[in-house]
């Protein structure tokens, strides 16, 4: 992973290298450590407004920031390794999610509950929509374990929305996962799914954030049912809807 984040970093650098090398831009160093690189639209005695290339605007006041200078892109790109990076790589919207969940799984007819757990990277646009808002695809391996002692072993394949409800350093988001679950085991087949998700995303640093809240999902699945009436106790293949519940938690770089 860590040489795929150097690897895409170190393709942006070189395009953005090629196209503004005699660009000079504005760099906003705050007394957290943070800094932000893009064009001065506002100062005044109390604060300062600066925007970054994609037009985002952030705002500041004067007491937050330890430093106002200049410098050009290839300072920035030379010097991609502090933390200045945060400000180069936004200069593009592209980001990548990496998250864990974990809950309880059930399937009526099928098995009761379960333990589900899901590791997923998504990759896609970090300000969908002219918004704070990541939109993407992904893929994950999710395993649920049955109490009978077999598991269903899936790959999900996804498009991923995730919409961050204010501006503030640590905010509510909403998000969305749709798309296809493959089975890798033999017992089930895969299907459809869908995931419903909401928490609080707290910015790290200019681009990445920690994410943490719950989902409620469904999934598709054909497999082995037994079904109980008045004639007795059947067993068939057969469609059954799973259901997931359960807590999130992930990282937006």
């Amino acid at each position: 992973m860590k040489q795929l984040i150097a690897l895409v970093l170190g393709l942006f650098i070189s395009i953005l290298v090629w196209g503004q090398e005699s660009a000079t831009l504005n760099k906003v160093t705050l007394n957290s450590g943070e800094v932000y690189i893009g064009e001065i639209v506002v100062k005044t005695a109390d604060l300062i407004m600066i925007k970054a290339k994609n037009g985002t605007r952030y705002q500041f006041q004067l007491k937050d920031v330890k430093e106002i200078s200049t410098i050009s892109a290839i300072e920035v790109a030379n010097n991609a390794t502090d933390k200045t990076k945060a400000s180069l790589t936004d200069e593009g919207n592209f980001s990548g999610q990496i998250e864990i969940t974990g809950g309880i799984s059930t399937a009526k007819n099928a098995f009761t509950s379960s333990p589900n757990g899901q590791i997923s990277l998504a990759f896609g646009n970090r300000r969908a929509f002219g918004k704070d808002c990541f939109f993407g695809l992904g893929a994950g391996y999710n395993t649920i374990y049955i109490p009978s002692g077999s598991t269903v072993a899936l790959f999900p394949v996804f498009v991923r929305i995730q919409n961050v409800l204010s501006k503030e350093k640590t905010a509510p988001f909403i998000g969305m996962d749709a798309g296809y679950a493959f089975a890798t085991t033999t017992n089930f087949k895969g299907g459809t799914l869908a995931k419903i998700s909401g928490g609080i995303s707290h910015r790290i640093n200019y681009k990445s954030s920690f994410i943490a809240g719950i989902f409620v999902g469904i999934n598709q699945l054909y497999g082995d049912i037994k079904e109980t009436n008045d004639l007795g106790t059947f067993t068939y293949k057969g469609n059954v809807t799973m259901l997931n519940a359960g807590i999130k938690l992930g990282l937006q770089f």
